[in-house]
Formats: structure tokens, C-alpha cells, sequence
């Protein structure tokens, strides 16, 4: 049995970047390989008999479904901040400005223009669950444009790379802190 590590995936990835690994009927992936695969949405085939070609077409249909997925959210999630914006502005216009970067910042994430993306550490927030009161609340459409917005976002963590989860990690947590200035 020969076991298949990151590190030589990474090696193999530098000299040529992979689209897809083809597994023989001895060889396994460490869970780091796996994970560096899933986090490159690298295919893996895995040969060895009749199971070979079904596991093909499984990794190949989870492939699309992901990149559907992706498709899909990332113009869900800027519409949504977008429309937040816009009733941001009839109501508060530095929030307005503060929206209108995060569906900026939302772009930058979908494009993969991270190295330009500044995180910084920010505060833990306390929004956790839509209340009744953030509901009716004069803001209360924006709020809820900004909780849908971070569904997708949860939703996108799912079939992205390792630093566009990072990246919506970090907006997901701009965002609830500007629901958190909303409620005040």
C-alpha cells in the first residue's frame, strides 16, 4: 500500500498545476492529501475495478455541483448587499457606504483578489438569531437582506478555496457587526 501525502502534492502541484489525480488500486491519500485536494477542488479518480469509473463520475459530478454552488451564491450574496445598501441609503447613509463595501468586498472574494484584501481582527459580535424586535425595527429590511447575505456566505465556506473561507469568514463577520450599529 503506498499512502499519498501532502507534501508530495504539493510538490507535484508546483511543477505542474493538477486538475486531476488518478489513484491506483494501491495507493491512499493521507487526510491531509485529501483535504489539499478538496481545498484546490483537485478531482481524484480512484482506479481499481468496477468502482473506479463510478468514483470518477462522482468526484467529477461533485466537482460541477461545486462550481454550480459557487456560480450560484457569490452573485446571491452581492445582490443581497447590494439591495441592503440601497435601503441603507434611505435611512442611514454612512451605513449605506459601510454596505456598500462589504458588497465590494464580496466581488473581491468571488474574483479571488485576495493579496489586495486587507483582514484585520475585529470584535466578536453579539447577533445571533433574528429576534422579533430586530425584525421591526426601523431597519429591520436591511437587517434581514444582511442575515441572508451571511446564509450565503455560510453556504459558499462549503465549496470554496482555504483563503476564499477565510475571506468570507471575515465578512461574515462585518456584517454582523453592521447589523449589531443597525439595532443601536
Amino acid at each position: 500500500m503506498r499512502y499519498i501525502t501532502e507534501q508530495d502534492l504539493q510538490m507535484q502541484n508546483r511543477q505542474e498545476p493538477l486538475k486531476k489525480i488518478t489513484l491506483a488500486q494501491n495507493e491512499r491519500l493521507t487526510p491531509g492529501a485529501r483535504q489539499f485536494l478538496t481545498d484546490h477542488q483537485i478531482v481524484i479518480i480512484e482506479c481499481g475495478g468496477q468502482n473506479g469509473t463510478t468514483k470518477e463520475a462522482d468526484n467529477t459530478l461533485k466537482t460541477v455541483n461545486l462550481g454550480t454552488k459557487r456560480q450560484t451564491f457569490f452573485p446571491l450574496l452581492e445582490l443581497e448587499l447590494w439591495e441592503a445598501a440601497l435601503k441603507a441609503n434611505e435611512i442611514n447613509r454612512t451605513s449605506c457606504q459601510r454596505i456598500t463595501e462589504l458588497a465590494f468586498l464580496a466581488q473581491q472574494i468571488a474574483k479571488e483578489n485576495l493579496s489586495e484584501l486587507e483582514i484585520f481582527e475585529i470584535a466578536e459580535t453579539t447577533t445571533s438569531e433574528l429576534t422579533s424586535e430586530a425584525i421591526f425595527h426601523p431597519t429591520g429590511k436591511i437587517i434581514l437582506k444582511l442575515q441572508r447575505a451571511c446564509v450565503y456566505s455560510t453556504t459558499l465556506k462549503t465549496c470554496v478555496t482555504a483563503a476564499q473561507k477565510e475571506a468570507l469568514e471575515y465578512l461574515i463577520c462585518l456584517i454582523k457587526n453592521e447589523i449589531d450599529q443597525l439595532l443601536v
